[in-house]
């Protein structure tokens, strides 16, 4: 393999999201006050797909800005 980035992209996001979310998860289950962590699920998703998205970008080797959008491009 040429290029190793696109696997560790994607064992790290995968990693992370386990990392992440069994713990949220078990917290929900087992505890009284795990209902309320259910308004925060939302933004723990959110921000798991802004780290998908930065790790395609790392294993595309773009730039770390997003692109731009193609609905207003800068050139008319």
């Amino acid at each position: 393999m040429s290029n190793p980035r696109p696997m560790a992209a994607l064992l790290a996001g995968i990693g992370i999201c386990v990392i992440v979310i069994t713990p949220f998860a078990l917290a929900i289950k087992y505890t009284d006050w795990g209902v309320g962590l259910l308004l925060l699920a939302p933004l723990l998703v959110w921000l798991l797909l802004r780290m998908g998205q930065r790790l395609e970008r790392w294993a595309s080797n773009e730039p770390d800005t997003p692109p731009g959008d193609p609905d207003f491009p800068d050139d008319p």
